[in-house]
């Protein structure tokens, strides 16, 4: 179906413009002062902004292995809710994507499934260099290699094996970037604490050192090959700092989690915060903020990771890091920005032309004729209520949200996906439209 969206501030590459927007046949046709002859079913977006449809790098979906956590179906529903439509999935599913069979099935079950749009990284290990060296630059957005040990087994730990990743592999590599042996080595001071004891428990067992090294350690061993790469969740101020004098070659992203909260707020959430790397001091979240205003840190990622829960209620030891956090994406950033004076395109900066620079991404991206149509109709005056825990009125499968309770100024209206309208007034419609996302050489 092809659709006029009428009476919209229109957030184009060059700028907001008030007008008109035509999709036909799935793709942007026209802006402004569409031609006489469009046709198409109509909708009024009464001044609201249409904004091209966010992409989220950084997230885990949990199929295959997990559905009891999330399917491609639950919880691209939940990314879209939130105006996300296009999410790139990480490889620590069970079993874990480390094979092109392995990519081959993902690919198979998120099709005709997935709400978004869909990529998938590939996992690395200590001994699947061959298989990354068959991977398709078109096809996969990286390698995520794990330095320290998280939600998952996989682990690379051996720098001679990152040093040949970085050689060999034939697209980018992506870093959870942690020093494991400082996490043992705090493991096994604090192994046996609880929160009553300790407040900021996980922070002491995942700490700022294990980040700055692991990062400080990448930063060299980028500058010395020239290979490009990206890094993962930034939690520290000495990690941004660090990230100011890096090559070009080199990217970096944090999350709204880590912009939101700090860990003063574990006495209040506990394990509900529980995520890897951990939440840092105040200070370092300042820092943060400070990073992705001046552009150190390009990309905002989710890190979305449903665990269940009653898997999030058990001991500290026993509680998997993660937090789910799709289903009001666009108007947690908007209520964060409008507390620091930041724009509606400063997110748009963030998630979608950031993203479409770095990985590539071929056709979406920008409202530009041409385009596949992924677009949200976003009412910056409405307000958004995250439901309590287990409501069935969650669109993730694990039913809770740390945003529980939290006042969300900004309320998702529409998103359309390849052309088709996917969400209109808190319903979804048609079948999920997503498809794979293809990127340039």
């Amino acid at each position: 179906m092809n659709w006029i969206i009428r009476d919209a501030r229109l957030c184009l590459p060059s700028g907001e413009k008030e007008g008109d927007a035509w999709i036909k046949d799935g793709r942007w046709a026209a802006f402004g002062r569409i031609p006489e002859r469009a046709a198409g079913a109509s909708l009024s977006a009464q001044g609201a902004y249409l904004l091209p449809g966010l992409i989220d790098t950084h997230v885990h979906f949990r199929d295959l292995g997990f559905s009891q956590k999330g399917t491609f179906y639950t919880e691209s529903r939940a990314a879209l809710a939130g105006g996300v439509t296009t999410a790139f999935d990480m490889p620590n599913t069970m079993p874990p994507t480390t094979t092109i069979t392995q990519w081959e099935e993902k690919m198979k079950r998120a099709a005709f499934r997935s709400w978004t749009n869909y990529a998938f990284y590939f996992g690395a290990t200590e001994a699947n260099i061959e298989e990354i060296k068959r991977l398709s630059p078109l096809q996969v957005p990286g390698v995520k290699v794990f330095l320290a040990s998280s939600t998952g087994e996989l682990l690379v730990t051996d720098e001679k094996v990152v040093r040949h990743l970085l050689q060999e592999s034939p697209v980018r590599l992506v870093f959870h970037s942690e020093k494991e042996s400082l996490i043992q080595q705090a493991q096994k001071t604090w192994t046996g604490a609880d929160w009553e004891q300790i407040p900021d428990l996980h922070t002491r067992m995942r700490p700022p050192e294990a980040c700055i090294e692991s990062t400080r350690w990448l930063l060299s061993e980028a500058r010395r090959t020239s290979i490009p790469i990206h890094i993962l969740h930034i939690t520290t101020a000495e990690e941004v700092k660090l990230l100011r004098e890096r090559p070009p070659y080199v990217s970096a992203e944090t999350c709204p989690t880590y912009l939101q909260w700090s860990a003063e707020d574990f006495p209040q959430y506990r394990n509900f915060l529980k995520c890897n790397p951990s939440l840092k001091s105040a200070a370092d979240q300042e820092a943060l903020w400070q990073g992705i205003i001046e552009g150190t840190l390009e990309v905002i990622g989710t890190d979305h990771a449903p665990h269940l829960w009653t898997e999030k209620v058990r001991p500290y030891a026993e509680a998997p890091s993660g937090i789910p956090l799709h289903g009001a994406l666009l108007p947690w950033l908007w209520t964060l920005g409008r507390a620091r004076g930041l724009s509606l395109s400063f997110w748009i900066e963030k998630m979608v032309y950031a993203p479409v620079r770095l990985w590539k991404i071929q056709e979406r991206g920008g409202l530009q004729e041409g385009n596949w149509a992924d677009a949200v109709l976003f009412q910056p005056m409405g307000q958004t209520c995250v439901p309590p825990p287990r409501s069935p009125l969650h669109y993730s499968r694990v039913a809770w949200s740390p945003l529980f309770g939290m006042p969300l100024e900004g309320r998702v209206e529409a998103v359309w996906v390849n052309g088709v309208l996917s969400f209109y007034q808190g319903r979804f419609y048609a079948q999920p439209a997503g498809r794979a996302v293809a990127f340039e050489q």
